[in-house]
Parts: C-alpha cells; sequence; structure tokens
C-alpha cells in the first residue's frame, strides 16, 4: 500500500472508567493517537454464528500498525464515531491493520 492511500486523519479511543462527584462510576474516551487512515465504505455482514448475532459492517479502515487498537475502542473522522468490531493484522507483517467498524 501506498503512504498516500492514508489520506484521511482519524483519532483512536480508548474508554476509561471514573468515579464522579458523586462516586457513581462513569465512562469517558481518551484519545490514545492520532494517525494517518484510509478509509473505504464497505457494504458487507460478518456474523457470529456462534451467538446468533449479526453486525453490519459499514466501513473498512487500514492504519499503521499498532498494537494497542482493539475492538473496545473507536475512531473519530470529523463529527463521525465509529465502533470498532473487529481489528486484523492485514496480511500478517506487522505493517498495518484492517479495522472492520459499523
Amino acid at each position: 500500500m501506498r503512504a498516500g492511500a492514508l489520506r484521511h486523519r482519524i483519532s483512536l479511543q480508548s474508554v476509561g472508567s471514573t468515579y464522579d462527584d458523586y462516586g457513581d462510576l462513569s465512562n469517558s474516551w481518551s484519545t490514545d493517537a492520532t494517525v494517518w487512515a484510509s478509509i473505504e465504505p464497505i457494504s458487507g455482514r460478518e456474523e457470529n454464528i456462534a451467538s446468533e448475532l449479526s453486525e453490519v459492517i459499514t466501513h473498512r479502515i487500514l492504519v499503521r500498525y499498532r498494537a494497542s487498537v482493539t475492538a473496545q475502542g473507536r475512531i473519530l473522522f470529523g463529527s463521525r464515531v465509529f465502533q470498532i468490531e473487529s481489528v486484523r493484522d492485514w496480511q500478517e507483517r506487522t505493517i498495518f491493520l484492517e479495522i472492520l467498524a459499523k
């Protein structure tokens, strides 16, 4: 993949739990990194037969490899929020990550 294909600036976020002034547990998102990415809309379905659930995957996002990216995170692209559904090492070479998101 050519570096020019990574033309979108995104923020990779992870969730953290904190206690508010009243002692209640609340979740907040923090930005781990701001990186360049390739974002492609796709149409397809990822089906999890074991739990009989299906999630609609709307976008395929490629970023340079980062070990900290997990399915518990999310991606900010401008004012849009993408929920990460799946992360895999693209071509198994530890160079790029393919993120499937909705």
